[in-house]
């Protein structure tokens, strides 16, 4: 008889359970997820990657994705962003800074997850980072600018003057380069700014800089990192050493970034686009910072400036070129 009692109650519990998972997935099936992915980048291709494992692994892999890419072309962002608020989508995915503002303004309503924004506090995205206070909350990826300096200054100490490239007026630029600037005074070093107003003047920007700064930091905004080939290349050609932004700048001949695995930094994205599709609040869901993974460096390109990157570094970076 006990053993009749534990197999009806096991059978129960396995029921239960099928009928559970049945439930989060007609929660899940049929959502449209709408991706405004706001420009082309390879880090961009990451974080959609890590989201879209995310979702397979969470069993969102039957929600509809309308993925839409302005290019980092503010009038087009505009465009997507009054679509994708005007109906169709049961929650929007945003990346990078100005494009969660361009959707912040079209819509109060449709919950937002961003992912990318490295200061959602300071752009007026959330109120705060552990209760946002509206329809948005994401995955926020402060980048290091300081302890990138700081890099910088280990393998270059008689630096005296750093250029600084970023997009004037961005939500993201404007602080990252505030807290360059002031990391680079507090070190009684020289800056020159270099600011963009869109991707395509990356180019010139660095081209300014050639003879009037010893190396070239750049804080990193989406708009920057869209069009950072144009001033790698000036650098390279100058033989000016770049520092700072993703692996994405690493791998196009900046010497060293504090990087975040962006596969990683999509999972988590994963995580809460599931979390409020079956029901959760944004505005009080907390934002997830990851933990950073480490330095990136490129070797290779410091070898042929003829740098030295200092052992220690090397031993603790978390990937080289």
């Amino acid at each position: 008889m006990k053993s009749l009692i534990a197999l009806s109650t096991v059978a129960g519990l396995t029921f239960a359970s099928a009928v559970a998972a049945k439930a989060e997935d007609a929660a899940l099936s049929g959502k449209t997820v709408c991706v405004n992915r706001y420009a082309s980048a390879p880090v961009i291709d990451d974080i959609l990657k890590g989201m879209n494992d995310g979702l397979k692994a969470s069993g969102g892999e039957k929600i509809v994705q309308n993925i839409q890419n302005p290019e980092a072309d503010a009038a087009t962002q505009q465009t997507i962003a009054q679509q994708f608020a005007s109906g169709g989508c049961d929650l929007i995915v945003v990346i990078g800074t100005a494009a969660a503002q361009s959707i912040q303004q079209a819509t109060k309503t449709v919950p937002v997850v961003f992912i990318g924004v490295s200061t959602p506090v300071e752009a007026g995205i959330v109120q705060s980072l552990k209760k946002p206070g509206g329809n948005m909350t994401g995955v926020s990826d402060p980048l290091p600018v300081e302890s990138e300096i700081d890099g910088m200054l280990s393998i270059l100490p008689t630096i005296e003057t750093i250029g600084l490239i970023y997009k004037v007026g961005d939500p993201a630029g404007d602080p990252l380069a505030a807290r360059a600037v002031a990391h680079i005074e507090g070190k009684g070093l020289k800056h020159v700014t270099a600011g963009i107003a869109n991707a395509g003047e990356t180019t010139q920007a660095a081209q300014s800089l050639v003879g009037r700064v010893q190396a070239i930091e750049f804080p990193c905004d989406t708009t920057t990192i869209s069009g950072m080939a144009g001033a790698l290349k000036v650098a390279k050609d100058a033989k000016l050493p770049v520092f700072g932004c993703t692996s994405d700048a690493v791998k196009g001949g900046a010497i060293l970034a504090g990087s975040y695995s962006y596969v990683t930094v999509g999972t988590r994205a994963a995580d809460l686009v599931v979390a409020v599709l079956k029901g959760a609040n944004p505005a009080t869901t907390p934002v997830i910072i990851p933990k950073i993974a480490g330095f990136e460096i490129n070797k290779t390109e410091a070898d042929a400036l003829g740098l030295k990157i200092p052992a220690t570094m090397m031993t603790s970076a978390v990937k080289t070129y």
